[in-house]
């Protein structure tokens, strides 16, 4: 019978025993979608030998990063899995992400023997990284400026695949923002370099990453020229490449684009969402044997597991994607199915003091983030505007009043990725700022502004 590693969750207790018995902590970032952290399941941690050492003498945390992206983001050693050793008060002295099993039966010792003949220096070592980091969060502020739109399109130009579409080399992964950013560009100006340079992407990824079968967007592809997609399915990767195909039909009224939209929407209905209830679906696994079996035996075999938490998030990026695909396409059942999810977070995810909680798994969990309060305002806003109505006017300043009063930095301004809690545990001690959530919380704020004509949201 095979050893199994004791696996704790990330809590008091066990932090506790860290401290208590002196020992390090062993920190599994992985998902239910990643097949790297499957094969290390299968591997390394399955390993008889492996899985004694780690049982005496760490103590082994495991922490799926979708329902904790606050400790996936400051944990997060390049990819995942990533396999993080941690001193008893949660700070990062060595890691990696995939570890095959003979490389990780040298590491384990390794970080042992230097922690236990070196304590004192790590240690030290430790608090000044964390000083230089403080420091480092107070420098290098600038105005706004036309010119860093110009730097950055410059920079996007430089890293643009002119032959496959898309940008840098491999791994090639979507971006639905760079992509927004070049069509408003293109709107802005009419210099079609930009509309080319987001049609050739699309076009790329169509080809390579999008499912011809059963629809939808693969995450991403292994190659440069996207012919071999990595094939997981997430919903917040759909949600952004749902919105830049229904832009793309919008502006050229291309058919092969409204086929796309229509696939995609297709796909989610189908593998990802709730019908009865409104909600969407967190991901569908990567399953190579099962995406490579020709047509007739993928009907025979069974689908890659689904993931069926309802991540709040995620679920806000989707019902803006709905909304927005829905005006385009006159879908009057897509925008309806939005609203029905956004009435079941509301009911279900919400109340006034905690404001969005993360996710919902038969119970809501894990309040104090800022990126589902910030997407679910936003996508409260969408539909405002789509449906004409004051039905949700309250709960949309109700939500924007909620996340300036706990994540909002009055001294040095930008927002907070979470709410400090008395029980938080190693880095989570300390608040963040994420560029992508202020980038967006700026948007939203504006929108805001546009909305209400309040001084202060613009501000």
């Amino acid at each position: 019978m095979k050893t199994k590693i004791n696996w704790l969750e990330w809590n008091e207790e066990a932090f506790e025993k860290a401290r208590k018995e002196d020992k390090l902590i062993l920190l599994d970032l992985t998902a239910v979608w990643c097949h790297w952290c499957h094969v290390m399941d299968m591997t390394s941690y399955s390993d008889n030998k492996i899985a004694e050492i780690i049982n005496k003498d760490f103590v082994p945390i495991k922490v799926y990063i979708d329902k904790r992206p606050d400790i996936g983001e400051r944990y997060n050693m390049g990819g995942f899995p990533s396999t993080v050793f941690l001193n008893p008060d949660g700070y990062i002295i060595a890691g990696d992400t995939y570890v095959p099993p003979q490389r990780f039966n040298l590491m384990l010792e390794t970080v042992k023997n230097v922690y236990k003949n070196k304590k004192e220096e790590i240690k030290q070592r430790i608090l000044e990284a964390a000083e230089k980091t403080e420091r480092e969060k107070e420098i290098g502020k600038s105005k706004i400026n036309e010119n860093i739109i110009k730097e950055i399109l410059l920079f996007v130009e430089d890293n643009f695949d002119s032959f496959y579409g898309g940008f840098g080399t491999q791994p090639k992964f979507p971006s639905p923002e760079i992509l927004d950013l070049l069509f408003l560009q293109y709107q802005k100006t009419k210099n079609k370099k930009y509309l080319e340079m987001t049609l050739k992407t699309l076009d790329g990824m169509y080809e390579g990453i999008f499912d011809k079968v059963d629809f939808g967007f693969f995450r991403y592809s292994v190659t440069q020229d996207w012919k071999l997609p990595h094939y997981e399915k997430m919903l917040d990767t759909n949600a952004g490449l749902l919105r830049n195909y229904s832009v793309a039909y919008d502006i050229t009224k291309e058919e092969k684009y409204k086929k796309i939209v229509e696939g995609t929407i297709e796909y989610i209905n189908k593998f990802l969402s709730v019908q009865e209830n409104g909600g969407f679906y967190g991901s569908q696994d990567a399953d190579e044997e099962f995406y490579l079996a020709k047509l007739e035996e993928r009907k025979k075999e069974q689908y890659p597991y689904i993931d069926k938490t309802i991540y709040v998030d995620w679920n806000a990026m989707m019902v803006s994607s709905y909304i927005r695909a829905g005006a385009i396409l006159n879908n009057k059942n897509t925008i309806e199915f939005a609203i029905k999810t956004i009435d079941f977070i509301l009911n279900n995810c919400y109340d006034k003091n905690n404001g969005l909680f993360h996710f919902f798994d038969e119970k809501a969990s894990i309040s104090g983030l800022l990126g589902d309060n910030i997407y679910f305002l936003n996508c409260l806003i969408d539909v405002h505007l789509m449906i004409q109505s004051q039905k949700y006017i309250g709960k949309i300043m109700e939500i924007a009043e909620f996340i300036l009063d706990n994540f909002y930095d009055n001294k040095n301004h930008g927002f907070f990725d979470r709410i400090i809690k008395e029980e938080d545990l190693g880095t989570l001690k300390h608040r963040d700022k994420q560029f992508l959530e202020n980038s967006f919380c700026t948007i939203v704020f504006l929108r805001l502004h546009f909305l209400t004509k309040e001084g202060k949201y613009k501000q």
